[in-house]
């Protein structure tokens, strides 16, 4: 993909989806704004915490202003996890600004179908923390589209008061409460072990990327207008994830794994570990084949010289380390083995 032609992370400022919101029992929509996502702090399991030795791009990607907004159609829902709800969606329209100019159908190439990721109301944090990622990975050549889908950003806003969204009425997989919580106190549903201070294998990246997020805990907490966000992920649409056929039962140990397509996971983890991300979440269902569609990535790995099969989504419980740091790199490798020998659909 050529940024000079096209970089999906900064193309829109603004969307509005159309077929998602309920107003008074009547269909409406809703338009948000691209959002800052949610940096990690640097992950390493050597205890030490050893300074990176490489340069490593820890901010995350400032939201780009008076760019392109983006009329989109849900369609479909495709699935639904722990995190949210997976929509497809088509394109109506392109402006120039949310009430700007419309562009004649093709003006820019992009993909006939998107996928649209809602976040459940008690996971927003998680799904600017995804956002990161796929940011981190567009900082790197031959990523997006070519190991991942190709990501157009993170849009949130928050949920006006006459307004309801059905999807969220009609969640299935539902949040567990969290323990123990203090009483007046709001519960947090997407806790990472790199918001407690002083956790021994997470540091800052000296930047304060992480401390100064508007999702960092503290920040999250201290917020004094408790009106639900509606936040989005916005991606290419995919293919099928991978069949789960291989594993019988699927939640059992893959040991009928065939050889090919284990050496093709482990590939694409390799390309992960490459710039230094763990996924953390490796199983089937996250694991999905590459777009029908050619819109405008050549999808050919430049680490591999070949188009791979699969592309690696949901990185909402992923972590970054500097791939300098040969304890990290040999703890990461053997991680890495052990999660492909158990991958699972759960």
């Amino acid at each position: 993909m050529s940024k000079s032609i096209l970089d999906p992370l900064t193309l829109l400022s603004s969307v509005t989806l159309h077929g998602l919101t309920d107003s008074d029992n009547e269909e409406c929509t809703i338009t948000l704004t691209r959002e800052q996502s949610f940096p990690a702090k640097r992950y390493s399991a050597d205890e030490e915490g050893r300074a990176p030795v490489g340069e490593q791009h820890w901010d995350a990607i400032s939201p780009p202003v008076d760019r392109l907004h983006a009329d989109l159609q849900i369609t479909d829902q495709l699935s639904e996890g722990r995190l949210g709800q997976v929509f497809a969606a088509r394109l109506i329209s392109l402006k120039q600004s949310t009430h700007g100019q419309t562009f004649p159908v093709g003006y820019i190439p992009l993909p006939s179908q998107f996928c649209i990721k809602l976040a459940k109301p008690e996971y927003i944090r998680s799904l600017a923390r995804e956002a990161w990622f796929y940011e981190q990975l567009a900082k790197e050549d031959g990523y997006p589209g070519a190991v991942t889908p190709v990501c157009f950003g993170f849009f949130a806003c928050r949920l006006p008061n006459n307004v309801q969204l059905r999807s969220w009425s009609s969640v299935k997989i539902k949040p567990e409460k969290p323990s123990d919580v203090p009483e007046g106190e709001e519960p947090i549903y997407d806790f990472y072990d790199d918001d407690e201070e002083g956790w021994y294998c997470y540091f800052d990246d000296g930047r304060r990327s992480h401390l100064d997020s508007p999702w960092h805990l503290q920040q999250w907490k201290a917020r004094t207008d408790r009106s639900p966000f509606v936040g989005i992920l916005i991606t290419e649409r995919l293919g099928a994830h991978m069949p789960t056929k291989f594993s019988t039962p699927p939640k059992e140990l893959v040991r009928g794994l065939p050889q090919e397509v284990r050496t093709e996971m482990l590939t694409l983890l390799e390309d992960l570990n490459a710039v230094g991300i763990v996924h953390g979440d490796i199983k089937f269902n996250n694991i999905l084949n590459r777009a029908s569609e050619s819109w405008l990535s050549s999808e050919v790995c430049p680490r591999h010289k070949r188009v791979h099969p699969w592309r690696v989504i949901d990185f909402d419980r992923s972590y970054k380390y500097d791939p300098a740091n040969p304890i990290d790199s040999w703890c990461v490798a053997k991680m890495q083995n052990s999660a492909v020998n158990h991958m699972s659909d759960s």
